[in-house]
């Protein structure tokens, strides 16, 4: 998909443009070789000297599908999700606030997500009875499936899916991908696109990369971190940092923290989005996911906006 068609749905639908700018950091592709020194721990170090390899991990960072995998095995494996989400307008002393809990539903090769309670305050919605905010409406699309779907959890099945649909829907898709896939190219998004892709040699040299020791959920993980130098962290930048948690055993990421913002006259944000994984009879599935986000659009009241999801009582066979 060319850039000059996201910008026309992005501009039609300015929701899904404000998604764009949430989902769409991207790792893209790059030269073999790190342009920018990366800081090893003493742990590391040590390490090294025992068969970890900084270039095959840095590697295994740039093209790791085991996140995305983790979000498609929502649409796979069977689960419960609770979740809430607050949301206030700029000049507003009211919070609206959104309570969901449900599960998925799996019959054959078909899938669908339940609810089983929900409950909503404030002025969420508008006379008509939509999403007053535009924030809650991708929250919406994003996390909530509807109707019925084919239960499948191949990325490459999803990548081909996405090739086939329409352009809107293949917009839509694209625009998914930063939080749990945020290592495959994807649609540049207008304005800040090309400060989007983190190891690119432009991009590189405005960030300090460390490669350190940690634990997350009781697993022994290797930690890959990106943060914007001190001096660049204006408009030259855009990820702000990103640390992710790799799992040393099963090479999967078991974490990720990530902050991105902007500031220009098109629009401000500044966003924070925390993400958990688990193994569950060997399968990565998400168990947290935290946002919290300040959008400022033209024509638009700004949005400060918190949620999070929480998966449990996952049935992996």
């Amino acid at each position: 998909m060319s850039s000059s068609g996201i910008g026309m749905v992005g501009w039609e639908r300015p929701e899904l443009f404000m998604l764009a700018l949430v989902l769409s950091v991207t790792v893209r592709a790059q030269p073999d070789t790190l342009p920018a020194p990366i800081t090893l721990s003493e742990v590391v170090i040590s390490a090294q000297a025992e068969g970890f390899s900084v270039e095959r991990f840095v590697e295994q960072v740039r093209t790791d599908t085991t996140f995305h995998k983790a979000f498609l095995n929502t649409r796979y494996h069977r689960h419960r999700l609770v979740s809430a989400v607050r949301v206030q307008a700029k000049g507003e002393r009211e919070t609206a606030s959104m309570y969901r809990s449900g599960r998925s539903i799996r019959e054959g090769r078909m899938a669908r997500f339940e609810l089983d309670s929900t409950r909503e305050s404030g002025r969420l919605r508008d006379r008509r009875g939509d999403l007053r905010y535009l924030t809650v409406e991708m929250y919406d699309d994003v996390f909530f499936p509807k109707g019925t779907y084919v239960a499948n959890n191949s990325v490459a099945s999803r990548k081909l899916e996405v090739a086939r649909g329409d352009r809107f829907e293949k917009y839509k898709s694209e625009l998914k991908k930063f939080m749990f896939d945020p290592g495959t190219e994807i649609a540049s998004v207008p304005f800040i696109g090309d400060k989007l892709a983190l190891f690119s040699p432009e991009m590189a040299v405005l960030y300090d990369f460390r490669i350190w020791s940690d634990e997350s959920g009781g697993r022994a993980c290797w930690v890959f971190s990106a943060e914007a130098k001190p001096d660049q962290r204006d408009g030259r930048t855009v990820i702000k940092s990103m640390d992710t948690w790799f799992d040393r055993e099963s090479g999967s990421v078991i974490a990720r923290n990530y902050r991105i913002a902007s500031t220009s006259i098109i629009l401000d944000f500044d966003i924070t989005i925390k993400v958990r994984n688990a193994l569950v009879n060997g399968v990565l599935v998400p168990t947290r996911v935290d946002y919290e986000g300040d959008w400022d659009i033209p024509l638009k009241q700004r949005e400060l906006v918190r949620f999070y999801l929480e998966y449990s009582d996952w049935v992996v066979q």
